[in-house]
């Protein structure tokens, strides 16, 4: 029969026995009302079979989640299925609110391995909320998918861990030609027109990557405290729109590097310029690029005044070379750079460092793979940050 398993309190397991609706907190940011229909000849549990804190419900389900936020009501039903995979998906759709959400638990995948993938792109969204939908529709449909995708008026910043049966043969490049054809074909533009897709690392399947897949709209793919009022450390007077297309130039990690040591080895105040680790403090004292500048910040909407601080007395002509983890802060930095501050010559480096660390291990460089090209060092030093794990 369905079934479905949560953790209760005492409390909430006795008035179960008394009831066959129970209001219960699950979790700090929301509340469940979940409403039980009682079994044939279940008698006064209501069905419900009780071992200290947990219930076990030999019935069908219906949940309505409020999460803690004003103006958010999500509604969202849960299955529990017998295929040949005895895999398990909820599936949660959102009826109003800035920040719905399509999530589904994923399936149990054969593949042995995943390809970390992300991408973003900078482009006007009219309906957000039917790009959702119609992304989660299509990639509900690759077995075993996890990850997150946001959708804004702004455009689309996505995370996912791609199934695949490994590297060889082309496999990989196979494996996410066709996750590319997937997204691409759900969404009304192409979010690869801009920036290919970027390759992290191929992981085993058994290592943890993302819990879910979620596709959710929120006001911003990337929010940073420029859009306007509303977002942490946001006044009323910050309310300028930008343009995201002028945001600089971007780099391949090959322009990257060589630019990175004309810089290092010219005395030219001119072209020797800055450059720029706009990450957070806890990312860059991990790793970074030689001679590079930490913005120092705890979160990414600090980084505006730090800015300010960081190229106070520049020329506008001297070249400012920014760089993050995959890309899409350096957007945002790019074009506060130019835009707000007056700088021309903005240079950032495309895929940021993911984009880099790929192309120097395959390039063989020192400290990457076998190290074969001893004349061409890397000129990351430590280690970096790439972040999978989430709800």
């Amino acid at each position: 029969k369905p079934a479905v398993s949560c953790k209760m309190s005492p409390l909430l397991t006795r008035s179960l026995k008394r009831s066959a609706v129970v209001l219960a907190a699950l979790t700090p940011s929301a509340v469940v009302v979940a409403a039980f229909a009682p079994v044939s000849g279940g008698g006064g549990s209501h069905g419900a079979q009780t071992h200290r804190n947990t219930c076990h419900f030999q019935v069908p389900i219906s949940i309505t989640t409020v999460v803690s936020r004003p103006g958010f009501l999500v509604r969202s039903y849960a299955t529990i299925s017998d295929d040949d995979k005895s895999a398990a998906t909820a599936a949660v759709s959102t009826t109003s609110g800035s920040s719905a959400v399509r999530s589904m638990k994923p399936t149990q995948t054969d593949s042995p391995y995943f390809q970390m993938v992300s991408f973003y792109r900078f482009v006007p969204i009219s309906d957000p909320a039917s790009a959702r939908d119609a992304l989660f529709d299509a990639l509900i449909k690759i077995d075993g998918i996890r990850g997150t995708a946001y959708l804004a008026t702004e455009g689309i910043n996505a995370q996912f861990a791609v199934p695949t049966t490994g590297g060889e043969d082309g496999a990989v490049e196979s494996t996410i030609q066709r996750f590319t054809e997937v997204v691409g074909d759900a969404l009304p533009f192409d979010p690869f027109e801009i920036n290919a897709i970027n390759y992290g690392d191929l992981v085993d399947s058994t290592l943890p990557t993302f819990n879910r897949l979620i596709v959710r709209t929120r006001d911003a793919i990337l929010r940073s405290g420029l859009e306007g009022e509303g977002y942490e450390g946001t006044s009323s007077d910050q309310s300028t729109t930008y343009d995201w297309d002028d945001a600089g130039r971007e780099l391949t990690p090959e322009e990257w590097d060589t630019d990175l040591r004309d810089a290092a080895a010219t005395s030219k105040k001119e072209k020797k310029g800055i450059l720029l680790d706009c990450r957070n403090a806890y990312e860059s004292d991990v790793g970074t690029f030689s001679d590079a500048v930490p913005l120092g910040t705890d979160s990414f909407s600090e980084s505006w005044d730090v800015l300010k601080d960081k190229v106070e007395g520049m020329d506008k002509s001297e070249p400012v070379r920014i760089f993050c983890t995959g890309g899409i802060r350096c957007v945002k930095v790019g074009a506060y750079l130019k835009q707000e501050l007056g700088f021309e010559d903005v240079r950032r480096l495309e895929h940021g460092i993911v984009g880099y660390e790929r192309w120097s291990k395959k390039l063989g460089m020192a400290g990457h793979g076998d190290g074969s090209d001893k004349n061409a060092e890397s000129l990351w030093r430590g280690g970096e940050i790439f972040f999978f794990k989430k709800k």
